[in-house]
């Protein structure tokens, strides 16, 4: 009986080379993961603290009580303008209009006007006011004799009234004698002596810087 044997198959042997390959390939995925797990440990770590800011649900005019705010949770970088933040909902009047969506920076309000307090137009010389008077500054009041005689009768300047809050500034509105018309909350008691100054007297308005402003 005759047997036949088939051609024997084969087998090489697995290379060295392909095993380190593999192994290699292996090592290299596994440090990967790892270096990205320790980078997003490290970015959660670093992460700006969460905070919680007010958002405008409406347009806001300037001059207009701050109503139809919401609490928003953010997280903000230093860099950005500072926003009113906190958990108790900001209060207060319009300085610079807010758009509807956006969060209330600290520079749009001022405190509101007290309960007893009047609104006065006062016309004034533009070189008689500060350049870039903005609505939400505070002035004072002073006011020289309109006649100006001899030299010997010139009374000197007399401070009328101090620390009044703009409410707005009308540069395209001017009057028969060329002044424009800057808006003050005056508290109602002091209105008689604003109204004589304006009638006697040249006004001019004198801003009073921010860390020089009292809370009113």
């Amino acid at each position: 009986m005759r047997v036949r044997w088939g051609k024997e198959r084969s087998v090489k042997p697995r290379s060295r080379k392909s095993a380190r390959w593999s192994d290699l390939r292996l090592w290299l995925g596994i440090s990967l993961l790892i270096a990205s797990m320790f980078v997003g440990a490290r970015v959660m770590a670093s992460g700006e603290e969460t905070v919680t800011l007010w958002r405008a649900n409406s347009e806001l005019a300037l001059g207009s009580p701050l109503t139809g705010v919401e609490a928003v949770v953010v997280a903000l970088n230093g860099a950005q303008e500072p926003y009113f933040r906190g958990l108790v909902p900001p209060s207060g009047i319009v300085v610079r209009p807010i758009g509807a969506g956006e969060f209330i920076p600290s520079a749009a309000l001022s405190s509101l006007p007290p309960a007893d307090s009047r609104v006065v137009t006062v016309p004034v010389d533009p070189l008689h006011v500060a350049i870039g008077l903005n609505a939400g500054d505070q002035v004072d009041v002073w006011s020289s004799s309109k006649d100006a005689g001899s030299v010997g009768s010139i009374l000197p300047p007399m401070l009328v009234l101090t620390g009044l809050t703009v409410r707005a500034v009308a540069n395209d509105v001017v009057g028969t004698g060329g002044e424009i018309g800057v808006v003050l909350l005056v508290p109602v008691a002091q209105v008689p002596d604003l109204v004589q100054a304006i009638r006697t007297g040249v006004i001019d308005l004198v801003k009073v810087p921010l860390e020089s402003q009292v809370s009113q």
